[in-house]
């Protein structure tokens, strides 16, 4: 059994050790807290899934927001377990897949987030950049491509901002060239 942390009727912290709400009220019944861990569930309980799914998921976030990956790794799996059809908890554990370097298993989650949700559009350019950066070009277009049939005005704002991104950085890089000391590269011949 895993340690309940927060009323899942108010959201306020537990007492440590406590399965009562002294903000509320709410007193969560052992049974309930061993229901929403196991994979067999009613009706009934199905309310107590979601709510430990969120609760895990957004302790996940603040794992991830305070840099602890694996730990954030951890719980967004722990959201997954209770909602398997939780395409957000599968992109956010992507996300920090990511930033552990296994692009494989974050290439999985942003699929599945995909198969989950069609339409989303950051699981899309999340796996389309791995792709891109991983050499499999045509794999990361394909994404890329999805975002633009998906919202071509999204797109649209993503190309003017690389646009100008890329006249910033050639103009540099000619600013440089044009201050940068010419070395003589001629040879005199000595005859």
């Amino acid at each position: 059994m895993e340690d309940i942390s927060n009323c899942f009727k108010c959201g306020s912290k537990l007492p440590e050790e406590s399965n009562y709400c002294f903000k509320c009220g709410f007193k969560i019944k052992n049974e309930q807290i061993d229901s929403i861990y196991s994979k067999e569930s009613s009706k009934e309980d199905s309310h107590y899934h979601h709510k430990a799914s969120q609760k895990f998921f957004i302790s996940g976030l603040s794992l991830f927001r305070s840099g602890e990956y694996s730990k954030a790794i951890t719980n967004f799996t722990k959201a997954i377990e209770l909602k398997e059809d939780f395409a957000e908890a599968h992109y956010q554990r992507g996300q920090a897949y990511v930033k552990e370097s296994k692009y494989e298993d974050a290439i999985n989650d942003f699929t599945k987030a995909i198969e989950i949700d069609p339409e989303f559009k950051d699981a899309y350019f999340q796996r389309g950049n791995i792709f891109f950066e991983r050499g499999s070009k045509e794999r990361a277009r394909e994404d890329y491509e999805k975002i633009i049939a998906l919202d071509f005005e999204i797109a649209s704002q993503l190309y003017d901002r690389l646009h100008s991104f890329m006249e910033s950085w050639v103009a540099n890089i000619i600013r440089n060239n044009k201050t940068a000391p010419k070395i003589e590269t001629d040879f005199v011949n000595d005859s």
